[in-house]
Order: structure tokens, then sequence, then C-alpha cells
């Protein structure tokens, strides 16, 4: 099972598989529960509320808003549970006192993901009885957006906390490379979005990258090569700073996520750049020598 990264975010029953219409009722008490979903390359989520048992008391569990199709309730084994659903809007299920340690509470919402102009999206409100969801993505999505701040997952799910949040991906996102040279080095830069590229410019002597893009509202991953532009960063729009954020690192390169409100040209300000590195390293090596010597040389009079 793949590894999870955690991001917050703020009487008179008759218990069958009937439905009772109206306003919301509270009858039961809110669950233990493991709320897992897996989203298709399609858009379609599958749900499973992994809902602990209660031997005294109903347990009452609130689903996610959405068409649900293949709708289930079952034991450990696959076997049906006796259950009632007590409304619509969000439906909820209400599940008897047992000795079972889990029921399994497993349903489907069809393309609740919309697609458009290359991105996947989901206004997703999590059940107000839900602590924690873990999302599991499509093959090709390696990054999430959440409220146009980037997630890098990896290989990862993601455990998300609060009421909701809008999510965004791109399965399988385009990498435009541009190869710098500079002085006989060769650097690679990598943009990662949907949206159309223009020309590239590095200025050392301004310690500037910059690009053009054709798209409003485009999520941007430049991923820069800490030797050819080292952070921390600036980033701006035509001119205007942008949000952004520095939010992953391999050890080479660091990936700059933002998403501009207007076409144009972005420029990436760095704090350094090649060849400065060479005087930069060693002085630093030099300062830290210096900071060693002397608190060794107080030490020794002690």
């Amino acid at each position: 099972m793949k590894k999870i990264i955690s991001i917050l975010v703020i009487s008179g029953l008759i218990f069958s598989t009937t439905q009772v219409f109206g306003q919301q009722l509270t009858v039961g008490i809110p669950p233990k529960e493991d709320l897992k979903v897996t989203i298709e390359q399609n858009g379609t989520a599958h749900v499973v509320h992994q809902v602990k048992g209660d031997k005294l008391q109903p347990v009452q569990v609130e689903a996610i808003t959405g068409n649900m199709t293949n709708f289930s309730v079952t034991d450990k084994d696959g076997n049906s549970v006796q259950y009632s659903t007590l409304s619509r809007s969000p439906m909820t299920v209400l599940i008897l006192p047992t000795d079972r340690n889990m029921t399994y509470i497993k349903y489907d919402l069809p393309n609740i993901v919309s697609y458009k102009n290359g991105v996947w999206e989901w206004n997703y409100f999590e059940p107000s009885d839900t602590t924690f969801t873990d999302f599991y993505f499509p093959k090709g999505v390696d990054m999430i957006w959440t409220y146009d701040t980037p997630v890098y997952l990896g290989e990862q799910g993601l455990r998300q906390h609060g009421n909701g949040f809008t999510l965004h991906y791109v399965i399988n996102e385009p990498v435009t490379n541009q190869n710098v040279q500079w002085q006989g080095k060769s650097f690679d830069v990598g943009i990662r979005t949907v949206s159309g590229l223009g020309s590239y410019v590095f200025d050392q002597s301004q310690k500037t990258y910059a690009f053009d893009i054709n798209t409003p509202k485009s999520f941007i991953t430049v991923i820069m090569p800490e030797k050819l532009l080292w952070g921390p960063y600036d980033v701006a729009i035509n001119g205007n700073k942008t949000l952004h954020k520095s939010y992953y690192k391999n050890g080479t390169h660091v990936w700059i996520g933002f998403r501009p409100d207007s076409a144009g040209t972005v420029q990436i300000t760095g704090t350094t750049t090649v060849p400065e590195f060479p005087f930069f390293v060693p002085l630093a090596i030099a300062l830290s020598a210096v900071v060693l010597l002397r608190f060794t040389n107080r030490l020794s009079f002690h």
C-alpha cells in the first residue's frame, strides 16, 4: 500500500435497506472510521468507509455527497450487513449495534472529478463526521494542487484534514526542458504545465530566468538547478510579484510552483548564480573553519 502524505487544510426505526427521506437525523453515535478515496483515470472515485463497530449503540456514517453507484454495506468477508439510510443530502448510513470488528461501506462516485483544459478538478467536501480522508491518485500523478498551493506526492497518497478542499492535478503532466549553456557548463531547467510556452532567457548578471506563458491561471512548476540559480526566489508575472512556493528538492533541483493570474512573461529571480558558486562555496567553508577554530580555542582555556 502506498504511503500517505498529510496536509491540513482547516426510536421506532426498522433496520432494513429501505430509505427514510426528509431532514438530516442524528440517531447513532459518530463513527470511528478510515475513509479511503481512490480516484480512477476517468475521474470516478471509489470510496470505502472502514467503520469500527459498536456493541451497544448504532453507528451513523455520513457519505460523500455525489451521485452514487455500486453501493454496498458488508463485513470483511463481503457478506451483506443490515443497515438503514436516513437521508440523501448528504446520505447517511445507520449500522446496528454489532460484535463485528469492521463494517465496510463502499460506493462509486462516477465522474466526480471534472476535466477541463488538461486539468482534473474536484471541490471535495469531507463528511462532517470524518477526521481525515486518504486519497489515492491515478498512475501518472506525482503532485497535486490545493487552493493553488502545490504538494509533491511522488509515489505516495495524500491524507487530507479539515472540512474539504479544492483539488487539481494533471495526469502525466508535460515537461518542457531547456538546456542552458554557460561558460562550458550545461544546466537543464524543466517547466511543468499544460500552458503553451514561449522563449526562455537566462540573465546571469541580473540573476534571473524568464519565459513566456500564453494561458492565464495555469498551474506551473519550474524545476530549477540550484547550481544555475540559487534561492530564495522571487517570482513575477509581467513585472508584478506573484505568490509561489518552493516545495520539493532532490539534491540538485528545486521545484518552484505558482499559478499566475494572467498570461505574459514569468521572471524568477534568485540570490546567487553560476559562476558565483566557485567563490561562494569556499567562502562558506572558510567561515565555518574560522568559527570552529575560535570555538576550539575557547574550550582549551577551561
